[in-house]
């Protein structure tokens, strides 16, 4: 009887994995359910109940996510085109709807914010210097024939009404620290720093929070990473960062420099006196008119 309840636990226990993983690769209950035919043996409440249980914390925002509309708005800034002539050459995959794009361009014209975002530095304790990136391979690009994403810092939408350590935690469990939180064995408290953001950026209509984190050695090397909606994690140097020569996302040579007023300025109170930024992206992009609709 004991080998039976043992056996039964132990599928029990690798059912739930199987749940919290797969919540982690698509982002939301619905997916999840989607994805596996609707055949799931558990109830949507339960999944929300497990996902609770085992620490995971819920996405945030729209489905589609930040970095989607960022590409957008991206090319449309560059390219100088009608907002409606990019969206009719978009590849069916692109989901944001034209009518979202419109209300984010609006607000970028206003100068007003309709979301929040948390993007984390990461540094290793020995050489702060050095910041995690990787590629955001969660939305293709949208340039035809390449698949990859953008060189990101680890990043994501965060709700008003939130704590910032449950804003932080979110964005570790699902680009930095994956596996971990599947495993439960995620090193929140090993990492050094503060939970006040040095930095705040407007990206389109999202205002991002900034923080800064140091690693310990032994989470420094890149083997301990993990991301669904990350690839390639690596360290690259601030100074890389802060040039923005390749395929950066938007926003990142901004965040590079304030990184580095942050190592330039000990003796400041960044949690008392954080810098604000506003985007090469949205200064371009307030340039562009809107027509009426």
């Amino acid at each position: 009887m004991a080998e039976i309840i043992s056996s039964s636990e132990k599928r029990e226990a690798e059912f739930n994995r199987f749940i919290v993983t797969e919540y982690l690769r698509y982002g939301s209950v619905d997916e999840v359910f989607r994805r596996n035919d609707y055949a799931l043996p558990i109830s949507y409440p339960g999944v929300q109940r497990l996902l609770d249980k085992w620490g995971i914390v819920k996405a945030a925002g729209p489905n589609t996510r930040l970095s989607e509309a960022l590409a957008f708005l991206s090319r449309l800034s560059s390219e100088k085109i009608p907002l409606e002539t990019l969206y009719r050459n978009m590849p069916p995959s692109f989901k944001t709807s034209m009518g979202t794009l419109h209300r984010i361009l609006t607000h970028i014209r206003k100068g007003t914010i309709r979301r929040v975002g948390t993007a984390l530095i990461l540094s290793p304790r020995a050489n702060p210097n050095m910041v995690l990136v990787g590629n955001d391979v969660s939305v293709p690009r949208l340039e035809v024939g390449k698949k990859f994403g953008s060189i990101s810092l680890p990043m994501g939408y965060s709700r008003r009404t939130e704590g910032r350590v449950t804003s932080v935690l979110r964005v570790l469990q699902q680009e930095v620290f994956t596996q971990r939180a599947i495993e439960r064995t995620l090193p929140m408290d090993e990492l050094t720093g503060s939970t006040d953001p040095f930095m705040y950026i407007d990206i389109a209509d999202v205002r991002v929070a900034v923080y800064n984190f140091l690693l310990p050695d032994w989470l420094s090397d890149t083997k301990r990473f993990s991301s669904f909606k990350i690839q390639d994690l690596r360290f690259l140097h601030v100074s890389e960062i802060c040039s923005a020569e390749g395929n950066f996302r938007t926003g990142m040579a901004e965040m590079g420099n304030g990184y580095r007023r942050l190592l330039a300025e000990p003796r400041r109170d960044f949690a008392l006196d954080p810098l604000f930024e506003r985007s090469f992206l949205n200064s371009q992009l307030a340039l562009t008119p809107v027509p009426e609709r």
